[in-house]
């Protein structure tokens, strides 16, 4: 029970029933609540997390639809012993996602650049002025020698990445060469990442990124522009460039929740 304490304070425009499942789904996927555990009752979840018995409620349902939890008649509501893979409509690093049908998925870093200065998307994805610096990591993901994927990650540098704190300024300057920075990052900070948003196209390479994938420039490609909050503040923006052969990203959808993270 002690995992779930702590009021829930909700961000703007997430609704409290997702804060509520969010920190339940994420005991859950942490371990600290086990398959076939029972849950506390609904009275005991609202008075732990200090919000109402309707929006546990309201969770509790959310998190049997998605498969977390089933009901046992006369008992409660209990983990459930296999949890569902987790699609692309959650937030998690591309080799994950690939590591499922590209067992010997590995990353190779490519180049690691401080920018002076940041071209205007970056800005505006990172939440920086255009004359701040941030910091560019690129990395290849191959499976049996062949490149899958580019993944091209900026984050903010200077005074702009030491207003996140000490601890994650520590952490991006001392990413694992064997992760993407968002693997990485994602290993310590999971937890405090606030809302995660992935925009798919279709599109083609040009002739820097087609050279790293191995293939034309003209080639069609899957591109991924991914952004995603630290607390509520914009920390991370990536473009990710698949070639058809990295196969179909599935996502799930799940009705009512009131908003999607990918």
């Amino acid at each position: 029970m002690t995992v779930l304490q702590g009021r829930i304070t909700s961000r703007p425009g997430i609704p409290l029933r997702v804060e509520v499942y969010d920190r339940i789904a994420g005991a859950i996927r942490a371990g600290a609540l086990p398959p076939e555990s029972l849950l506390p009752s609904e009275s005991e979840l609202g008075e732990a997390m200090e919000v109402s018995r309707t929006v546990v409620r309201e969770a509790l349902l959310l998190l049997e639809e998605d498969g977390l939890l089933r009901s046992r008649r006369g008992i409660g509501r209990v983990v459930s012993v296999a949890q569902p893979a987790a699609g692309f409509e959650r937030l998690r690093p591309m080799e994950q996602i690939l590591s499922n049908r590209f067992h010997d998925l590995s990353v190779s870093r490519t180049e690691v650049t401080l920018q002076r200065e940041s071209a205007s998307f970056i800005a505006e994805g990172l939440g920086i002025p255009s004359t701040a610096s941030s910091l560019f990591i690129e990395s290849v993901l191959t499976s049996n020698g062949d490149p899958v994927a580019l993944v091209q990650e900026h984050l903010p540098a200077g005074e702009n990445l030491h207003a996140f704190g000490t601890r994650v300024q520590r952490l991006v300057e001392n990413i694992d060469r064997e992760r993407t920075c968002l693997g990485s990052l994602a290993a310590e900070l999971g937890p405090t990442f606030g809302i995660g948003r992935s925009e798919l196209a279709a599109g083609t390479p040009g002739v820097v990124r087609a050279k790293l994938l191995k293939i034309r420039p003209t080639s069609p490609v899957l591109i991924v522009t991914q952004t995603v909050r630290l607390g509520s503040r914009p920390f991370y923006l990536a473009k990710v460039v698949l070639r058809p052969e990295a196969g179909p990203l599935e996502i799930s959808h799940s009705a009512g929740r009131g908003h999607l993270s990918a």
